[in-house]
């Protein structure tokens, strides 16, 4: 199979012939060198949703990946609802040497993460008469750990949860990208665990595709309030992530849906790693390679007191097979 400009294989690389007939030399035995364009041109040919543009980008001679998210701001005022905007994701450190799976892959991390950010920021939840976000990624977490106790449970609160009228009510107090919750049914099984049925009743005003015709079913400890909202936003994460799966592509093939034979993967692994003698023999002399590889990768430790926390973790665990980080003088 014809390899990319990027790509070359290490001499004397064996090569793999598939139960379809067709001859590859995998990608564990190949070297890479990728550039601005070699990724462009990988990123190219990912597919997912034109509103989640992914863009590749150079910065002090390091690449990196980015997605932009276009849609409504989140936090506008009503008036400004139906304008549309773009906002940018973290950008994804993309190294020179990374097999161009790894470049798919974290496109398909990114384009995920960049989703869950929105999403938590659609989870609404009125409180005092305001509407609130409190799964968003905002929030002032040093302030939060200065004033802890402000998050503790009173337990006499949580024992009034127990109670289905005030579960729903909760419910009702939220809503997911404009759309609604509507409780379907609440059962308690033999192992004193509750199943919780939501239907999502979506809105004009709904953006996110996932959300039509869609129910959830929630699996909870304790019918309490607190625990119902944390697997409700698993529970719509998931969603989230599931739309991304089945529609993610590289060159048509959609390598993370359900489409995928599993056993079918599992035969592809056992013809490409198939360990005959030709292949232990290469892979011995491959090791010395690999190893000048993963020494880049290694982190460095100077003498602040992260780096001595870091070191003194390290320690517990004793005598350390693989690369230790590298220590020098600040």
């Amino acid at each position: 199979m014809p390899l990319l400009s990027c790509e070359e294989s290490i001499d004397n690389a064996p090569v793999v012939k598939l139960s379809n007939g067709a001859q590859c030399i995998p990608q564990h035995y190949l070297r890479y060198k990728h550039t601005l364009s070699s990724v462009q041109n990988v990123v190219f040919d990912i597919h997912y949703c034109s509103r989640y543009p992914v863009f590749v980008c150079q910065e002090n001679d390091e690449l990196y990946i980015q997605v932009g998210i276009v849609g409504r701001d989140n936090y506008a005022a009503k008036s400004a609802i139906g304008q549309q905007k773009i906002v940018y994701g973290r950008k994804w450190r993309v190294e020179n040497e990374l097999p161009t799976s790894e470049i798919i892959q974290t496109v398909f991390l990114a384009i995920k993460k960049a989703r869950e950010h929105e999403a938590r920021e659609l989870f609404r939840l009125s409180s005092n008469g305001k509407i609130t976000t409190p799964f968003n990624n905002h929030h002032d977490l040093p302030l939060m750990a200065k004033h802890a106790k402000l998050f503790s449970f009173d337990s006499s609160s949580r024992e009034n949860d127990h109670n289905q009228q005030l579960l729903q009510f909760a419910l009702s107090a939220v809503s997911y990208d404009d759309a609604k919750l509507v409780l379907v049914g609440i059962e308690q099984r033999n192992n004193g665990k509750w199943l919780i049925d939501i239907k999502l009743v979506p809105e004009l005003s709904t953006t996110l595709p996932e959300l039509v015709h869609s129910e959830i079913t929630l699996q909870l400890v304790n019918l309490s309030i607190d625990e119902m909202y944390r697997k409700l936003m698993a529970a719509l994460l998931s969603l989230s992530d599931g739309h991304v799966d089945e529609n993610f592509s590289y060159k048509g093939f959609k390598r993370f849906s359900k489409t995928v034979s599993i056993i079918g993967l599992a035969k592809l692994l056992s013809e490409t790693r198939s360990y005959t003698e030709e292949v232990i023999a290469f892979e011995s002399s491959l090791q010395e390679l690999n190893n000048e590889i993963d020494k880049t990768r290694v982190p460095k430790l100077d003498e602040s007191n992260l780096s001595l926390k870091i070191k003194t973790s390290l320690i517990e665990f004793g005598d350390l097979a693989g690369m230790t980080p590298h220590e020098y003088s600040a």
